[in-house]
């Protein structure tokens, strides 16, 4: 899968000022403050494209002040990625789902269902995904966790319909896991791609990615799960 690159920056606008709008300063908890404005900024222009002095510039607070709650742009950064992670997925991947891989696949649709309604945390997570390149990168350790933890938590599903005789003992676990990890993280490339105001992208690239992955869904359904009357002939 090919990677975009997080510094691409030129298309970004500057960073945003508080508007007439919006709370004013100190109406509402800094350290939220930051997250919100960090989660935005590095959703638009990545991680190599956000600087301490951009978040604390959009959260109208002083860089100082910025520290004084966030130790690093690492640190900060690592805040940004467990908030995507909660939101995306603590509400909608039940640990009951992730015991029956035929109601995981639900919850996972679900699940892009969500993150079509929420772009940001689409893009952090795709800008991130440059860090498997550089085991320095703050985002390095995360990306490497998340990207295992999914494809682990597919296959132990698969492996425990098996031993509940919902789902083939054929099939393949691991690699189905596989492939619904890079289904929806190349999907996701494609739709932030298609959805990019002034895109070059073509009309092909244009994807519903809930509707894909539930096509998928249905695909390994009909090839592998079990059904009460042809579990004793399996």
């Amino acid at each position: 899968m090919s990677l975009p690159s997080e510094s691409i920056v030129s298309s970004t606008p500057a960073p945003r000022r508080r508007g007439p709008g919006r709370p004013p300063t100190g109406s509402e908890d800094k350290r939220e403050r930051i997250l919100n404005e960090a989660v935005a900024l590095f959703g638009a222009r990545g991680y190599a494209g956000t600087s301490l002095a951009d978040v604390a510039d959009a959260a109208d607070i002083s860089k100082a002040g910025l520290l004084h709650h966030f130790s690093s742009k690492g640190a900060l950064f690592a805040q940004v990625l467990e908030r995507r992670d909660r939101q995306a997925g603590s509400r909608i991947l039940r640990e009951e789902d992730r015991e029956d891989p035929w109601l995981l696949l639900d919850a996972f649709v679900r699940l892009v269902e969500h993150n079509a309604r929420h772009r940001e945390l689409v893009a952090i997570y795709t800008a991130t995904a440059v860090s498997v390149l550089d085991a320095d990168h703050p985002a390095h350790a995360w990306m490497a966790g998340h990207l295992a933890g999914t494809v682990e938590m597919f296959e132990r599903a698969f492996e425990r319909g098996k031993e509940a005789g919902t789902v083939h003992p054929d099939a393949p676990s691991r690699l189905i896991a596989r492939t619904l990890t890079a289904l929806s993280d190349g999907l996701q490339i494609q739709w932030l791609c298609a959805t990019t105001p002034h895109t070059a992208a073509r009309e092909s690239l244009g994807t519903d990615m809930a509707a894909e992955v539930r096509l998928y869904a249905e695909g390994l359904r009909r090839q592998w799960r079990l059904e009460p009357a042809r579990r004793e002939s399996a």
